[in-house]
Parts: C-alpha cells; sequence; structure tokens
C-alpha cells in the first residue's frame, strides 16, 4: 500500500503541499538532492561571454603590466611630451665630472635639483640654453654641486611651460651611476 505521500504529486498545488512537508518536488526528500532546471542555449552563450570578458581583462591586464615602462633607471623611455632627452640617460654610466641635466621642448624651461641639491641659477652652476632647450649643470669647484656622488645620482627636473609660472612646474625625476 502507497499513501499519497510516498509518490511525486503530480499536481502543482501537490507539489507545494509536498514541498511544506520536506519532500521535493522529484520525490526526494528536501535537502537532499534536486533537479536543476535545463540550462538553455541562452545560458551556455552568456557563460561563454563572460569567461571570454574574464580572460581577455586577465591577458589586457598581463600585457599592460608587461609594457608598463616603470622606475627610475627606465625614465628615459617613457618622457613627457615637453621633454626631449635626458642628459644622461636614465640608468647610464657616466664619469663623476659630467655635465648632467635635460633637453626640453621649445616654449618649457626648469631649474634641477641633484642628490636634492636645488640648483637654480648660474650661481649654482646652472646652463639654460633656452634657444636650444638645454637646462644643465656642469659640476665643478664653488658651484652647487662640485662633484657628482659616486655611484647612484638622481635628478629630479622642475619643467613648466614659460606662458605659465613656476608654480606650474612638473618633475621629471631619473637616476644614473656616476664613477
Amino acid at each position: 500500500m502507497s499513501s499519497d505521500t510516498d509518490s511525486p504529486p503530480t499536481d502543482p498545488s501537490d507539489a507545494e503541499s509536498a514541498s511544506e512537508n520536506g519532500i521535493a518536488s522529484d520525490g526526494a526528500a528536501a535537502g537532499g538532492p534536486t533537479r536543476l532546471p535545463p540550462t538553455t542555449k541562452r545560458d551556455v552563450l552568456r557563460r561563454v561571454v563572460w569567461i571570454l570578458l574574464i580572460i581577455g581583462a586577465i591577458a589586457g591586464i598581463f600585457f599592460t603590466g608587461k609594457a608598463a615602462t616603470t622606475g627610475l633607471d627606465a625614465t628615459s623611455d617613457a618622457l613627457p611630451e615637453h621633454v626631449d632627452r635626458l642628459i644622461p640617460a636614465s640608468g647610464a654610466q657616466v664619469l663623476r665630472q659630467s655635465q648632467v641635466g635635460i633637453d626640453v621642448a621649445d616654449g618649457y624651461d626648469g631649474y634641477l635639483i641633484v642628490n636634492g641639491v636645488e640648483v637654480r641659477s648660474e650661481e649654482d652652476g646652472l646652463i639654460r640654453e633656452l634657444g636650444t632647450g638645454l637646462i644643465l649643470l656642469q659640476p665643478g669647484p664653488g658651484k652647487a654641486v662640485e662633484i657628482l656622488n659616486e655611484g647612484r645620482n638622481c635628478i629630479v627636473a622642475m619643467v613648466w611651460n614659460k606662458l605659465e609660472n613656476r608654480s606650474s612646474a612638473a618633475p621629471v625625476s631619473w637616476c644614473f651611476e656616476a664613477t
């Protein structure tokens, strides 16, 4: 003999009462395995699109990170528009008495901070050749920087558009080695 609660309900109203009595609509006890709704083509397509988007995002992050130029020794590889070149190039090796500085685009001016020492005027040793865009320091006796440090040296060039004032100066930083 079988009772009505032992067989799966066939009527939707019976399914609700069976569910309330702890029996799933497929006849299994509540909490046991239940049938998942059938997967449609639209569900599959949505999952494939999401997976492709996630893979694409991960690949984009990876390749962006690999292509990025970072660090003070790589500054020469990614200069701002208003900077033509760094003297010496970032990561280069020079002699301790070498001239250092920056070559800026027409219409720009600046000053240098060499190993934390500001070089703003001719008295400090700053050479401005604004016709060519060069802003240089020649280390020497009586100058703000008499000789470059042995080993690692870092420069911050504060550069601004001459149509604006010095308060709009943007830093360009790089490091190199001196022997």
